[in-house]
C-alpha cells in the first residue's frame, strides 16, 4: 500500500512516520493535520502501520487492537460514518486502580465501554449464531484513554486512523469468562456521578459486530488475530473530556468493575 506523493507534500511514508512518532512522544499527536495534510483512508492505515513498524523496532509490542466509532453517539461525536481500527500496546496498559497523570495527555478524553480476550482467531463460524462468539475467553471492563486532539478544520477519518484511533492507553478490570447472562449494563462515574449509563443486550451484541468487522478488516491486509489478544470492541456510551483532578469509575453487570484516578495536580 503506498501512499500517493502529490498529496503529502513530497514526504514519504517513512519520514511521515517518525514525525507522527515523535509528535506522540512528546505529547503533541498529528501536527501534520494542522498543515491541512490530506489522506485518503487507505493511506491513513499505512501510515498508522509505519509507526507501528518504528515502535515495535523500539521494543514496543502489539497486543491486540481496538475498533473505534461503533456507535452513532461517538461517530456524531466525531463526524464520522464508518469503524476504524487501532493497535494496543504493552507499554500502555494499566491495571484497575492506576493513577494516571493528566498532564502527560494531548486533550485526554475516556470512553467506558467492554473488552474481550481472545481463546484463539476468530473465523466466519462464530458469527453464524446469535451471543457472544466461541472465540472469546473472558470480557472484562476498560476504561481507555484517548489524545482527544482534532488538528484539521473539522473530524476527518483519516486523521482519527493516522493517530491511531486517537488511542493512548487502556485501563483493565478483570472481567469473566464469556458466558452470556441476559441483558447487560454499563455504567460510567465521575467522583461518583453518574456520567452516563446503558442497559442493553447492545452492549454484546456489539462485541460481535465489532469483532466481525475487526476480522475481515484483518484479513484484507493479511494480519490474523491470535490467542490471547486484548480487543477494544467500541463504547456505546460517549467520549469525555477530563480536564481536572478526579477518579473515573465503570461497573459492568455481569462483567465486574474498573476505577482509574486521573491527577492534574503536582505530586510533592
Amino acid at each position: 500500500m503506498r501512499m500517493g506523493q502529490e498529496k503529502l507534500n513530497g514526504m514519504s511514508t517513512d519520514n511521515l512516520a517518525l514525525r507522527q512518532l515523535e509528535d506522540y512522544d512528546l505529547g503533541r499527536p498529528g501536527t501534520l493535520f494542522a498543515g491541512g495534510i490530506e489522506l485518503s483512508v487507505d493511506q491513513a492505515y499505512a501510515l498508522q502501520s509505519a509507526v507501528v513498524n518504528l515502535r515495535c523496532k523500539r521494543g514496543e509490542k502489539v497486543i491486540g487492537y481496538k475498533v473505534g466509532c461503533t456507535s452513532p453517539a461517538i461517530r456524531s461525536q466525531l463526524g464520522i460514518d464508518h469503524c476504524i481500527m487501532g493497535r494496543l500496546f504493552d507499554t500502555e496498559q494499566y491495571a484497575s486502580g492506576t493513577s494516571v497523570s493528566g498532564k502527560a495527555y494531548a486533550g485526554l478524553a475516556c470512553e467506558g465501554e467492554l473488552a474481550i480476550e481472545l481463546s484463539r482467531p476468530p473465523t466466519p463460524r462464530d458469527f453464524q449464531t446469535k451471543g457472544l462468539p466461541d472465540c472469546v475467553s473472558r470480557v472484562f471492563p476498560v476504561i481507555e484513554l484517548h489524545q482527544y486532539v482534532i488538528r484539521s478544520q473539522k473530524p476527518d477519518a483519516a486523521e482519527l486512523i493516522a493517530n491511531n484511533a486517537l488511542h493512548a492507553g487502556v485501563v483493565a478490570g478483570s472481567g469473566i469468562k464469556a458466558l452470556d447472562h441476559g441483558t447487560p449494563s454499563l455504567s460510567l462515574y465521575k467522583d461518583g456521578i453518574l456520567l452516563e449509563t446503558c442497559c442493553s443486550i447492545t452492549l454484546t451484541t456489539t462485541i460481535a459486530s465489532s469483532l466481525r468487522w475487526l476480522m475481515h478488516h484483518l484479513n484484507v491486509i493479511g494480519i490474523e488475530m491470535r490467542a490471547g489478544q486484548m480487543i477494544l470492541t467500541g463504547s456505546v456510551l460517549g467520549l469525555f473530556s477530563i480536564k481536572e483532578t478526579c477518579s473515573l469509575r465503570m461497573k459492568s453487570e455481569p462483567f465486574g468493575e474498573v476505577e482509574a484516578f486521573i491527577e492534574y495536580e503536582d505530586v510533592v
